[in-house]
C-alpha cells in the first residue's frame, strides 16, 4: 500500500493489498477499498462505500455513502457517485450518477428548481 501526504483513513476502513492513495484523499468510516485500487488526489470515499478490485477513482471525485463500484472501473476526475448507487460502468469526469444501476444525472443547467 502506498499512501500520500495529508490522507485521512477513518476508523473501520478496510484497505487491501497494492492500493495507492494519493495526497489529500479521504477514505471514510467503514469504507472498503479492495486490491489494486487507485485513489486520486483529493478524492473522497464516503462512509460504507465499497470499491471492488482495480477501481480507479481520479482526483477530486466523490463516491457517496454506501455506494458500490464493481471491479476495473474508473470514476473520472470531479465525478460524483450518489449515495447507495451501484456503478456498473465507467463514470466520465465531471459527471454525477445515482441509482441502481447508476445512471447519469442531467447537467445542472437543466435542473432549475429541481428540489422545490
Amino acid at each position: 500500500m502506498q499512501v500520500g501526504r495529508n490522507v485521512v483513513i477513518a476508523a473501520g476502513a478496510i484497505i487491501c493489498t497494492q492500493v495507492k492513495i494519493d495526497d489529500s484523499a479521504i477514505i471514510n468510516t467503514g469504507a472498503i477499498v479492495d486490491h489494486e485500487c487507485r485513489i486520486g488526489a483529493g478524492a473522497h470515499i464516503a462512509p460504507g462505500a465499497a470499491l471492488a478490485g482495480r477501481v480507479q477513482v481520479e482526483s477530486g471525485a466523490f463516491v457517496g455513502l454506501g455506494a458500490r463500484v464493481i471491479q476495473r472501473l474508473t470514476i473520472g476526475s470531479f465525478a460524483t457517485v450518489g449515495a447507495g448507487a451501484v456503478v456498473l460502468e465507467d463514470v466520465p469526469a465531471d459527471t454525477a450518477v445515482v441509482g441502481v444501476p447508476a445512471r447519469c444525472l442531467p447537467p445542472i443547467e437543466s435542473q432549475r428548481n429541481c428540489l422545490t
